[in-house]
């Protein structure tokens, strides 16, 4: 499948949800991952000028495992300058940023293998090399009361000090920051809304847990889980839920999710080089390589955002190989929409519209997602 025959389900998701559908996904790809990120707003804007007039409701397929928590602020909000309300579809992973996302929405469409997850921020000092939450630090002073048995301020103190010695006291502040305003923002898409006097009380309580209790940044909530908690979850409509893990399968397979990015593979496969790897530890030719970290489609426009570059590769002495990827292009490009043929039969709503597969595939395992 591809481009033409994803823009077809496309079609007929917005037959049965009787509203246009834009698709963003970001790559989760070993070794060559992409992030919601600012570069997203322009692609975004270019979406949401090709609907049509007077639309007021609007369906987001999603599937990231995260990025920036403000970009997620600024997609919803463009969003809700446009139309009025909203629906997020969710095919597979939504973590960190991505859950962000879709407490801004009205609805929350969640296929049965797909997740929301934990919205605490994750900050990384690079001159460390170490990521870490806010969450990690209050678990570390928990342990050290409760189970270590410190109960003296003196030796609590010596203990934060030396957390915030080893992660960076600058992190440390900036940590503590982020969380507050992932607590703030997760709020505000709920109070979008969630209007009454109800909804407001609850907006807080699910925005912090979220942001607080969970154990892990990659923690997966699933579609149960989601309503428990009291967020939007759609009833289970078995068409569109096939739908969409038609258009997640065949995406998975365009962004080559289930393989990792191998440079060196494509080195020994490039045949200028591979006589030279027999001769003497020389320096080879570089080889061309390119990924897609992220797309955003719809029927009406399509774009993707690509990484270009070369692969560096080195023969050791010890007939170890070293590579090193020298990236040289980052940025999206348009992609031509397929021509269009006969328009899609109208597929009705109810289940049998669609067949259901007696069993789905199992997705791949989901990562955790970094805010």
């Amino acid at each position: 499948m591809g481009l033409p025959e994803r823009n077809e389900l496309y079609g007929k998701v917005e037959k049965i949800r009787g509203k246009p559908l834009i698709v963003y996904v970001t790559s989760s790809r070993g070794q060559a991952s992409g992030q919601i990120g600012q570069d997203t707003i322009s692609e975004l804007l270019t979406q949401l000028q090709t609907l049509p007039q007077g639309i007021n409701d609007l369906d987001l397929l999603l599937v990231s495992n995260g990025g920036d928590g403000t970009v997620a602020w600024r997609i919803v909000s463009l969003i809700r300058e446009r139309v009025k309300k909203f629906s997020i579809l969710i095919p597979h992973s939504a973590f960190s940023a991505a859950t962000l996302i879709a407490l801004g929405a009205n609805e929350i469409v969640m296929h049965p293998h797909g997740n929301l997850g934990p919205t605490d921020p994750q900050v990384t000092n690079p001159r460390k090399g170490i990521q870490f939450g806010t969450e990690d630090l209050q678990a570390f002073l928990r342990f050290a009361r409760e189970q270590v048995g410190l109960t003296r301020q003196e030796p609590l103190r010596d203990i934060f000090q030396k957390f915030s010695e080893e992660v960076g006291f600058v992190a440390v502040g900036t940590a503590a920051r982020s969380t507050q305003l992932s607590a703030t923002i997760g709020e505000k898409m709920l109070l979008m809304h969630m209007t009454d006097r109800r909804g407001k009380k609850n907006a807080r309580t699910i925005s912090e847990s979220l942001n607080t209790k969970y154990f892990h940044h990659g923690y997966p909530l699933s579609r149960t889980e989601a309503k428990e908690i009291g967020l939007p979850v759609a009833n289970a409509d078995p068409a569109v839920e096939y739908l969409m893990w038609s258009i997640w399968k065949d995406l998975e397979s365009d962004l080559q999710l289930r393989e990792t990015f191998v440079p060196l593979d494509l080195v020994k496969n490039n045949a200028a080089c591979q006589a030279l790897f027999a001769a003497n530890p020389q320096p080879v030719p570089p080889t061309a390589y390119e990924c897609t970290i992220a797309l955003m489609e719809s029927i009406r426009h399509g774009s993707r955002c690509r990484v270009a570059g070369s692969i560096m590769a080195s023969p050791q002495p010890n007939s170890e190989i070293k590579v090193q990827l020298a990236p040289e292009k980052i940025g999206w490009i348009d992609v031509a929409l397929p021509v269009p043929g006969p328009a899609p039969t109208p597929a009705p709503p109810e289940a049998a519209a669609v067949p259901v597969p007696a069993q789905a595939p199992a997705p791949p395992p989901a990562g955790p997602g970094t805010t």
